[in-house]
Parts: structure tokens; sequence; C-alpha cells
């Protein structure tokens, strides 16, 4: 039971969660199904443990409004405060350093937001929404930076080349981001992150390639899942009292 509402999104319309019909995605589909049942019995509000006795720290920081917000929107929010904006971005650029060695790191609004990049090839059959066997090696390391669900908001954003017609890149992108919606629920399950923390789930389908789809190597660039690493309101506070390490 969490407060995870999956509202998939695509540019600047929100859209939700329906059956997938093309034969290229038959086996993410009962996993989607029931990713989404998990979801929408959801009833445990944001901010409270299961006993619903811990209060959230942070009342101004919620779930709710993030969900409203476009992907753009999203990204700039919260504001960091003009004399905290150095040592945020000396921390997220020391953070960034260390993950690249693993991952393909971008940093973005003056270095105060970093982005987990990950080809979908490395994690997904091709064509489908299975994850392959590899999937764990390669997304459970991102967790470690989940832990603290106040230290960051995450944004989670699922890309595809423009193969294929418009409605089946958007049917692809969506159940793809079903079914790593489901992996960040087993994380959940499993004590490993706290159902406190904010993800907000975006579907992007082709409308943002990284480069032209002219090549076969160019379009696997673009086929890709992105974590966003947003300053939270438990590393601004930190900013403040100068413990930001």
């Amino acid at each position: 039971m969490y407060n995870f509402w999956l509202r998939l999104r695509s540019g600047t319309k929100i859209l939700y969660w329906k059956m997938i019909e093309y034969m290229g995605i038959l086996h993410g589909w009962i996993r989607g199904i029931v990713t989404l049942i998990c979801i929408l019995t959801t009833s445990v509000s944001f901010g409270q443990s299961e006993s619903g006795d811990e209060a959230n720290p942070y009342p101004d920081y919620q779930e709710d409004v993030f969900m409203d917000m476009e992907f753009t929107q999203n990204i700039v929010t919260p504001k960091v405060p003009e004399n905290l904006k150095k040592s945020i971005s000396t921390h997220q650029k020391k953070m960034a350093e260390n993950l690249k060695k693993k991952y393909t790191i971008d940093l973005m609004r003056d270095n105060e937001v970093f982005v987990v990049c990950i080809p979908t090839d490395d994690i997904f059959f091709p064509n489908d929404t299975l994850m392959n066997p590899y999937a764990p090696s390669t997304l459970n390391p991102v967790l470690d930076l989940m832990k603290d669900p106040y230290m960051y908001k995450i944004v989670v954003a699922v890309h595809t080349d423009d193969t294929g017609s418009e409605q089946y890149r958007q049917d692809l992108s969506m159940a793809r981001l079903a079914t790593v919606y489901d992996w960040l629920l087993d994380a959940i399950d499993s004590n490993i992150i706290s159902e406190d923390l904010v993800i907000v789930p975006y579907s992007m389908g082709s409308s943002e390639p990284l480069v032209s789809n002219d090549t076969r190597k160019h379009r696997q660039q673009n086929r890709r899942l992105e974590f966003y690493f947003i300053p939270g309101p438990k590393m601004i506070d930190l900013a403040k009292e100068h413990k930001l390490k």
C-alpha cells in the first residue's frame, strides 16, 4: 500500500495507464496490470509510515503537488536559494563525478541537478518491457542514492527512438516506465528505500531525442532511462547549516 500514483506523462500532457494492445510487448502486459492494481489500491497518505505515527518533517513538501506539474516545471522545483547555490552545486558535482565510473552522467540547472542516464538496451529485451537478467546489477546502485527520502526528489523518464508508429512508441515508453516503477515498489517492499521518497514518473516516447535518429548508433543513444536527482528539502537545510559535504 503506497501513495505513488503512477500518472504517466508525455511532453505536456498527463497520460493515464491503458492496456497495451500491440504484439511486441505482450510479456509486459500482465506485469503492467499488476503494477497498476497495486498503485490504484494505495491509501497511505504522503509523509506517514504504515503505522501512521511518523509525521512528515517537511509538511510543505507534498508529492501530490509535484505530480500535478509538467516535466520542465518539476526539473526546476524545489528552487535553491541564491545564497546556497554554490554549496549545493559543489555537492552535486562531487556526487556526479563518483557516478561517472558506472553511468553516463549529465549536470543541469547550474550543476544543481545531476541526471543518471541508462540505455534501455542494457535493462530491457529488444522491443519488450521485460527486464533482462542484467538489469538488477545495472539499476540497483541507483537505489543507494535514494535511501534518504528528503535528500532528493526523483524524476524518472523513459525515452524511445523514432522506430514504429507514434502510438507504438508511446505505449512502449509507458509500459517500460511501469516496469521501472514496479521495480521501485519492490525496493520499497524490501525496505531498501522509503515510501516517503517523492518519485515523479514521465513517459516521454520519442519527443526528446539526444541526437538525430539517423543511424543505428544514434537511435540506441536515444533509447534511454533517466533518473533526475533534484535537491530535496533536507539537502537545502544541510546547506543552510553548512553541513553539506
